[in-house]
Parts: C-alpha cells; sequence; structure tokens
C-alpha cells in the first residue's frame, strides 16, 4: 500500500521555483475558489524561526498548483490553480511567522475605481472584452452568453469588479477574475467559457469528515417579472415568467428583451439554492471547481435525489495533508 502524500508546486513570476523553501517552512496553505464576482483568494503562512524567510513582494505574482504525489486512491498530479497577485503581507510572532495573501488574477490598480459609463447598441461580450481588456486581462465568455444584446445599461458609480458581478446577477451567470483571465459562463453550464467539458462528481459518505445540510430561508416565489420601457408607446410595459407567485424585479430595462432576460434570470436563481450542503473532504479532489456538478450518494432521498452545484471551494494544505471544504446548493 502506498502511502498518501500531498503536493504543491510555487513558482514566482520570474520562473523561481520556490517550492523548496517554502515545503520546509509550511504551516498552512489555503485556497478558496468562489462562483461570486470575486477573485480567489490564496493565503500561504510560513514558518521564520530563524528569520531567514524573505517573503515575496506585495506586487509579486506566484502561480500555484495543487495535487497528489502518491497515494493508491488518490489521482496523482498536479493541478494548475492560477497565478496570484501577492496585496498582503504580514509578519508576526513568537514564534515567528510570515502570512502572505494574495488574488487571483494580475489585475490592475484601477479594476475596484468607480467608474460612470453608459454602454448602448453593444454585446454582453463586447462589454465584458472592453471591461478586461482596460484591465489588461483576456474575457472569456461562453458562447450562449456572448451575443447576448445590450440596448442600454449604466455603470453609474461602479468598480469594474462590481459591475461585472452585477452582470452575472443579472445573466444568472458564474462572473469571476482568474489567472488573467475575466470568466463569463451560465451557472450549472456543463461546459467552461472556453468550451471544454466541465467533469460531473459523485461524492459518498466514504468521501469525507462532516457534513451539513440546510434549507435556505427564500421567499417562495415561482417565477419573476420585469418592466421595460416601450419608446413607442412612451409607458413602461411589463414581461412575466410562468408562476403564480412571482417576484418583481426593481430595475425598469431598456427592451422587451433584456427585462425577459432579467426575469428569466431571476427565475432560475430562485429555484436554486433552496437546500445547502457543505463537505469536508477526507481527501481534496484538486479538479473540483466552483460550478460543477455533484451527486451525493448515501445520505437520504431528499439529499441523494438532487442535482448539485459546486458554490466554493476551500482547500486547505497543512500538517494533516491535502483536504478540503465544499459549499454546495441544489440546481
Amino acid at each position: 500500500m502506498t502511502a498518501t502524500r500531498a503536493d504543491v508546486s510555487l513558482t514566482l513570476d520570474d520562473g523561481t521555483d520556490l517550492t523548496a523553501k517554502v515545503q520546509p517552512r509550511l504551516i498552512e496553505l489555503t485556497l478558496s475558489e468562489k462562483r461570486g464576482g470575486e477573485a480567489d483568494e490564496l493565503s500561504i503562512t510560513l514558518h521564520n524561526h530563524d528569520g531567514r524567510m524573505i517573503a515575496p513582494t506585495k506586487g509579486r505574482v506566484l502561480a500555484l498548483q495543487l495535487g497528489w504525489a502518491s497515494g493508491d486512491d488518490v489521482p496523482l498530479g498536479l493541478v494548475d490553480k492560477g497565478r496570484f497577485k501577492v496585496d498582503e503581507i504580514e509578519e508576526s510572532g513568537p514564534p515567528d511567522i510570515i502570512t502572505i495573501r494574495a488574488r487571483s488574477a494580475d489585475l490592475t490598480g484601477d479594476y475596484r475605481k468607480r467608474r460612470t459609463k453608459n454602454w448602448r447598441e453593444m454585446t454582453l461580450g463586447a462589454v465584458l472584452g472592453e471591461i478586461a481588456s482596460r484591465n489588461q486581462l483576456t474575457a472569456k465568455v461562453h458562447p450562449d452568453l456572448a451575443s447576448k444584446p445590450i440596448e442600454a445599461i449604466e455603470q453609474h458609480n461602479k468598480s469594474d469588479m462590481a459591475f461585472v458581478k452585477d452582470l452575472g446577477n443579472r445573466f444568472d451567470a458564474l462572473a469571476t477574475w482568474k489567472d488573467r483571465k475575466l470568466i463569463f459562463m451560465p451557472v450549472g453550464s456543463a461546459t467552461t467559457a472556453s468550451g471544454a467539458a466541465i467533469p460531473a462528481f459523485t461524492l459518498t459518505r466514504v468521501d469525507g469528515w462532516s457534513w451539513r445540510a440546510g434549507y435556505a430561508q427564500r421567499d417562495e416565489h415561482d417565477g419573476a417579472e420585469a418592466q421595460w420601457h416601450d419608446k413607442d408607446a412612451g409607458h413602461r410595459r411589463t414581461v412575466k415568467t410562468d408562476g403564480t407567485n412571482r417576484k418583481r424585479l426593481k430595475r425598469v430595462y431598456a427592451s422587451e428583451s433584456e427585462a425577459k432576460q432579467a426575469a428569466e434570470a431571476a427565475k432560475a436563481k430562485g429555484k436554486r439554492g433552496a437546500r445547502t450542503f457543505d463537505y469536508t473532504l477526507a481527501r481534496a479532489i484538486p479538479t473540483i471547481q466552483p460550478n460543477a456538478k455533484v451527486t451525493l450518494r448515501g445520505w437520504n432521498p431528499g439529499i441523494d435525489g438532487l442535482t448539485w452545484l459546486v458554490e466554493s471551494v476551500e482547500t486547505t494544505l497543512n500538517a494533516s495533508g491535502l483536504g478540503q471544504r465544499l459549499t454546495l446548493e441544489s440546481a
């Protein structure tokens, strides 16, 4: 029987391999991957008992890979987790330790700067492409969303990060900044923004330690309705999804198609997440990612009978090995 052993690789932006220096000093490494409009976060805590460890300076970029070096029942090999820009360094003691915190993607300092801009007669893909370009990134927009028309929308005193998050809510999409890319894709999509298949996973009780299933407190809406301004008629009109207890959206949209899109997205979001499931895995699955579909087996029909989506993944490497905590929501 082969011992199960985790593996990690850390490389600086100039190609310097830090792995050999970091591994003997590593107290804990935590990677948080999220489905929302926030960047993934990396935290590394290191021993510095001899004062000889010099942390990378703020603004440097770390490339991270995580995986398994050996083991009979784990997938071997390292999985690329992207690049992370160091934005905070903390030193404390005793005992002397260094904590490095970084965020995904090489975002410029302006991505949190508030802006006001009117977008007219464009596609969603073009809007996201312009936002990505001015932040020195590449936009990866799923084909199902890239051609969606936007007749008029205002980015009023909002940062690019906040505005992209709003667009994600409006189109019921995963909107995230990762590895020098702005990624935008439908929640629950079977493929990535680039068209690659997203693997699905089946988890059982023997795969983890602790779990918690919950019922989300939500208004019992079974549909949605949204208003749009009819310029020709000079008044507002309403589009509705099916359902008898529809949620009314506050925003007034520029066209019927945009109002319909928003209503359908609100309906889909309302149906999703009525159930939640947190699961701490005994051994991490490095390839699992937000938006992946998960099937649970071995609990009860109310849990096993649902399709689940990964909302967030927290992967931790420490003396106990490579562990993982998943937050799931019902699809």
